[in-house]
C-alpha cells in the first residue's frame, strides 16, 4: 500500500490576505502512525509545494498510489473535492478518503461526492491505520470505528471512534515536512520555528467553535516528559529556536504547565515560546503567566472576541471583561507580548456592542489585534442560530474563509455594516501615532520585520478595500 496525504490549498480561505503557509500537523501525525505500522506514505502540501490541480494529476499518473487521504475544513471542501476529482482522473482505481473538521461535522455530505470513497469522523490516526490495513490485507470495512463508506451506492456509517485517551501513545509527527522553505509563522522572531500540539480539547463551550467535533468536550493532554522530549528533538535535530504551541488551551491544567516548565529548565533547553492559537483569559493568572515567562514564552494570544459582556455571555464565552483587562495588564507587567482576537457578527450584536469592542481593543492595547467577522461553521450553535433565524445569506463553502466577506447578517447589522465595522476597527486601532511607534519598536529581528510587512499590507487591504 502506498498512501498520499494531501493538504489542499487554503488560498480561498484567506480572501485578500496572504495565507500563512504552515505544516499540517494533523497529516504529520497520520504519516508518523502509518510509518510506525510499516506503510509508505507521502505528504503533499499543495500551497507549500506550489502544486496546481494539473500538477497533482501528473504526479499521481507518474507515481501511482493506492489511497489518497485529504484533510478538509469547511472552506476548503470544494478545493478538496477538486483534488479528489484530479486523483480519480489520473488514477481511477485509487481510493479517496476525506478527514478533518468538515467530514467530522458533515460526514454524509463529504461522502456524497462521486469521487470520494470514504470519510473519517473524529480523530483519524487509528481509523486511517485500520483502513489502510483493511485495504491492504483484506477485512471488513464495517468493523472500522469512525469510518463511513459506500455500499452499492448507499452510505454506511460505522460506530463512532472512541477518543484516544493516552496521547503519549501517538508517535511524534513526521517532521520531514518542517524543512520546507515555504513555511512561515506569523510574527515569529526566528525563521527556525516549529509548531507543537501538546493537548487536545478545550473546556470552553463557545457557540462559534466546532473543535469538539473532533476532539470532544473534554481535555486530554500529553505528559510533560513526552512534550519536552519532542521539543528537545526539534532543538537537537532541526536546530529549532522557537516553538509555537497550537493547543486550544495549553494552560487548562496548571500543574502540567509547571511540570513542562521544570522539565525544560532541567534539560537546559534555550527555546523561545509563543502561543498564537490563543489561551483563554479565565485560565490565566499571575502565577501561570510568570511560569510561562520563566519557560521562555515571549508572546501569547487571547481570544477576547467582544468588548460587550452581553454578547460574550450569549456566545457562552464564560469570561468576564474585567478578567481580560487584568490578564493584559499582567502580561504587560511581565514583558510578555500580546495578541488579541476580536470577532464581529456574534448573535445579539448591534452597532453599540460593536463600538464597545473597538473601544475595548484600544483599552487592552495588545501588540497585535485581529478583527474578524464571525463565520458560522456547520456543527456550531452559532450556525444553527443563523439557520433558525434566517440570517445566513450564503451556503457556498468557498465563502466561509476567515478573511472572506460576511456570509450572514444580524437583526441590527447587515453584511455591509459588518464589513464597515471591521474596516473601522482596523483603522482606529492601528492608525494611531502611538501604535505606529510600537510596531516599529517591536521589529526585533529581520524575520519578524519581513513577516510583519506582509501582514501590514494585508491589514491595509482590509482597512481600505472598497
Amino acid at each position: 500500500m502506498k498512501v498520499l496525504l494531501l493538504n489542499p490549498s487554503p488560498t480561498k480561505v484567506y480572501g485578500s490576505m496572504k495565507p500563512p503557509v504552515v505544516p499540517h500537523l494533523g497529516l504529520a501525525y497520520l504519516k508518523a502512525v502509518l510509518t510506525k505500522s510499516g506503510y509508505e506514505s507521502e505528504i503533499v502540501d499543495m500551497e507549500a509545494d506550489s502544486l496546481s490541480t494539473e500538477d497533482l494529476i501528473r504526479k499521481v499518473k507518474d507515481e501511482p498510489v493506492d489511497l489518497v487521504g485529504i484533510t478538509v475544513t469547511t472552506p476548503t471542501l470544494n478545493t478538496a473535492l477538486e483534488a479528489a476529482a484530479a486523483v480519480k482522473k489520473a488514477q481511477p482505481a485509487a481510493k479517496v478518503v476525506l478527514g478533518g473538521m468538515h467530514p467530522s461535522v458533515m460526514p454524509r455530505e463529504a461522502l456524497s461526492n462521486k469521487d470520494v470513497d470514504f470519510a473519517i469522523k473524529g480523530e483519524g490516526e487509528i481509523t486511517l491505520k485500520e483502513l489502510v490495513s483493511c485495504l491492504d490485507r483484506g477485512g471488513e470495512l464495517k468493523e472500522i470505528d469512525g469510518l463511513l463508506f459506500k455500499d452499492n451506492g448507499n452510505i454506511v456509517a460505522n460506530h463512532e471512534r472512541a477518543l484516544i485517551e493516552d496521547l503519549d501513545t501517538i508517535p511524534f509527527p513526521a517532521r520531514s515536512i518542517g524543512k520546507k522553505a515555504a513555511y512561515s509563522y506569523p510574527d515569529a522572531l526566528y525563521a527556525e520555528c516549529a509548531p507543537v500540539v501538546t493537548s487536545r480539547g478545550c473546556p470552553g463551550r463557545c457557540t462559534y467553535c466546532n473543535s469538539s467535533s473532533i476532539f470532544g468536550k473534554g481535555f486530554r493532554a500529553r505528559s510533560a516528559v513526552n512534550v519536552v522530549d519532542e521539543i528537545e528533538l526539534l532543538a537537537r535535530d532541526y536546530n529549532i529556536r522557537e516553538i509555537h504551541i497550537w493547543d486550544d488551551n495549553f494552560v487548562t491544567k496548571k500543574q502540567r504547565v509547571y511540570e513542562i516548565r521544570d522539565e525544560i529548565k532541567r534539560r537546559g533547553l534555550d527555546i523561545k515560546f509563543a502561543f498564537p492559537n490563543g489561551i483563554r483569559a479565565d485560565f490565566l493568572d499571575e502565577d501561570i503567566l510568570k511560569c510561562l515567562k520563566d519557560m521562555g514564552t515571549y508572546s501569547i494570544a487571547v481570544g477576547v472576541e467582544s468588548g460587550n459582556q452581553a454578547v460574550l455571555d450569549k456566545a457562552k464565552k464564560g469570561v468576564k471583561l474585567e478578567r481580560t483587562v487584568e490578564v493584559f495588564r499582567l502580561a504587560r507587567k511581565l514583558g510578555i507580548e500580546t495578541w488579541a482576537f476580536f470577532m464581529f457578527g456574534l448573535p445579539g450584536e448591534n452597532p453599540s456592542a460593536a463600538a464597545d469592542t473597538i473601544r475595548f481593543a484600544k483599552v487592552l492595547d495588545p501588540d497585535i489585534a485581529k478583527f474578524h467577522i464571525m463565520k458560522p461553521f456547520p456543527g456550531t450553535e452559532a450556525y444553527q442560530y443563523m439557520v433558525d433565524n434566517d440570517l445566513l445569506s450564503c451556503f457556498d463553502y468557498d465563502s466561509y474563509g476567515i478573511h472572506t466577506p460576511p456570509i450572514h447578517h444580524l437583526k441590527d447589522l447587515s453584511e455591509v455594516e459588518l464589513t464597515q465595522i471591521q474596516k473601522r476597527a482596523y483603522r482606529e486601532f492601528y492608525f494611531r501615532p502611538k501604535k505606529f511607534i510600537q510596531q516599529i519598536i517591536r521589529m526585533k529581528s529581520l524575520n519578524r520585520f519581513r513577516l510583519n510587512v506582509q501582514a501590514a499590507l494585508g491589514i491595509m487591504r482590509v482597512a481600505f478595500k472598497r
